[in-house]
This record gives structure tokens, sequence and C-alpha cells, in this order.
């Protein structure tokens, strides 16, 4: 599973939009201008810094043939990669992609690489390319060009039954569903008028061997408390499934299987602040709403698997007016969250 976004509090945006060198936390980081099968130089964190920084827009995925967290880009990271096991380390790699934000990123057992589809780069200029994380260096992996997957963000996640990745674009109006054929994406289309677009999560749920979708409809920028729909996915279609019970949200932080309760769990944020984290249970066919659970108050938090299923929440904790902090790690043990990262 990789990540997944919702609308941020005002205060979490600290988005550097100039172009060249930005000034972040008194040290200097170059803003790569590059794009495509090149070597891009890595952007330096400057002196005496053990993990990664930023405030909103990172991507992360589990690497499970490494035994790591991959953490790419953000406002402030660039085109940074940080691998996360016990501790964080940045990664050299002789080739990177383009600095950006909000890139779609999850693990392909096929490839047995991490891939990391489009996002944001500064000035709101959408990236339409594919890149793989091979434990090493990334590569690209659509050179040449093809109509692929609209630029932009989009939701990303391995389908186990069907053997394929399954991509949804934010701009998708229920007409495009992408799956990763190796070398090249294929366009499922379909006549559904309306799909979770714009803020949606996407996991897979070994109990009903299905892909499932969670989302805000046709909402781009969901109100306080706004009501989610669930979709699953045969390969063809999605389908929207009507439940009894219904999560309300103000940004979803992801779904994610939990090997605890043998159960897919979805966790989300409220209105309310200090946050505590909504969440619920998916029985295969309705959710249970479980009792809230108390954390950090995070300018951006972002759930996704790791090892043997074991549920990680990787988020920074909220600044004064947007400013970084460092990304920290916490794993769920079943009815809280329990620090991990290396640093406090």
């Amino acid at each position: 599973m990789g990540t997944t976004r919702g609308p941020r509090r005002s205060t979490a945006l600290a988005l550097v939009v100039a172009i060249g060198v930005a000034a972040v936390g008194g040290f200097l980081i170059s803003r790569p201008q590059g794009h495509g099968d090149e070597t891009v130089p890595v952007s330096s964190p400057g002196p005496n810094v053990d993990a990664p920084f930023s405030t909103d827009g990172y991507s992360v995925a589990n690497d499970p043939d490494r035994h790591q967290l991959v953490v790419f880009g953000g406002d402030l990271s660039l085109n940074q990669t940080w691998l996360w096991g016990t501790h964080w380390t940045l990664a050299r790699p002789t080739i990177s992609p383009s600095g950006r934000e909000n890139a779609a990123i999850a693990y392909d057992p096929d490839l047995h690489m991490v891939l990391l589809f489009g996002g944001i780069r500064p000035a709101q200029t959408y990236l339409g390319d594919t890149w793989g994380w091979n434990g090493t260096t990334w590569r690209e992996l659509n050179v040449g060009g093809f109509n692929g997957p609209p630029p932009g963000q989009a939701s990303m996640a391995w389908d186990t039954a069907l053997d394929e990745m399954v991509l949804m674009p934010a701009s998708s109006s229920g007409a495009d569903t992408w799956t990763w054929a190796g070398t090249r994406w294929i366009d499922h289309r379909q006549p559904d008028p309306y799909l979770p677009t714009g803020v949606l999560t996407l996991a897979f749920d070994p109990e009903t061997n299905a892909m499932v979708a969670v989302g805000f409809g046709n909402v781009i920028s969901p109100k306080v408390g706004a009501v989610t729909q669930t979709w699953t996915w045969d390969g063809t279609v999605w389908t929207q499934l009507v439940t009894a019970h219904t999560p309300t949200a103000y940004v979803l932080l992801g779904l994610g299987w939990d090997p605890i309760s043998a159960r897919l769990l979805l966790f989300a944020e409220g209105a309310v602040t200090p946050v505590p984290l909504l969440r619920w249970a998916w029985t295969g066919a309705d959710w249970t709403a479980l009792p809230p659970v108390s954390s950090p108050r995070l300018s951006q938090g972002l759930l996704t698997s790791f090892g043997a299923g074991n549920l990680l929440l990787v988020g920074e904790l909220s600044g004064t007016s947007g400013e970084a902090t460092p990304i920290r790690v916490w794993a769920w043990t079943g009815n809280a969250w329990a620090f991990r990262s290396a640093r406090d």
C-alpha cells in the first residue's frame, strides 16, 4: 500500500514555489530542473540531519524485499529518497525522479520494485512519468512516452488477487482506471459516471480477496464530516457497495490490513483538534465503527503496511505556521500507536 492524501489544514501547507534554490531550516536545497532517465543530483539535507523533514506531500511505500519503508519527495524533501527500517537513511541513487509532491507510490511484487507515478512539481506542473526503485537506484520505466494516465495526483495499490497494479488518477470521473503491464499502463474505461475521485485511498483486502477503494465521491475538497463511498474492483469495473454504516471524515489517512484483528482498517481525522484518530473495520459487507484512538497532532499522516502486515503511521507533528518537523514513525499495537522512530 502506498500513500493517501486529502486536503490539509492551512497551517500544514508550506509549499515552496520558487524555482532554483530554496532555503529550508537554515540550509540550502537545490531544486532539480531535470526530468527523464538521467542523472539528477540528490538534494542535500544539510549537516546533522538524520531524518527527512517536511510538512506535506511526501510519498510512502513498503518495500518488503528490502524490509524498508521508502519515502520520496514532498514539499521540502524535493527529490530525496529516504529509507526506514529501524532508523532513517538518506539514499544516494545515481538516477532519481525530479522533485515532486503527492506522487502515487506502491510496491510491485512482480517487478520487485517500488513504483512511483506522477505528482506535482513546483508552480503546479503536473507529471505523468513512472519510475521504479530497486533498493539502490531509480529507473524510469516509461522512457519514450506513450498515452498513459493523465498527469497529476493519483492513488495506487497492488491487487494480489488479480496480480496487477491498480492506479486511479485524481482527475478521473469514473472513466479512467489504469493497470500496469510491466512496461506500460493499460486503460480500463467503463461507463459508470462517478467513482471516488480526488480524495481516495486504496488497499487490498485479504479477507474478501478484493481491492477496496474509499473516497469522497465526486468531491475534491470534502467538507468537515464528509460521507465516504466504498467501492470494489473486479479487474474490469468498480462496483459501489451500499452499506448500513458509512464512515465520515475530514482527512483519510489510509486503509491497511491489521494482522492483529484480521480486518481491513480505515483510519481518518475528524474536525476536532487535538485530533483523535477515527477508525473503522471492514467486514466485507459493512463498516463497524471502533473507538477513536489518541494520536500525535500531525500536519500530514500516511498509513502503510510494513513487514508481515504490520501497520505504520508515518507523519510529522504540526509545526507553527507550517514549520517543518522530522518525519516520524508509529506502529499500530491493536489499540494504540507506539512510537518507533529513531528520534523523538
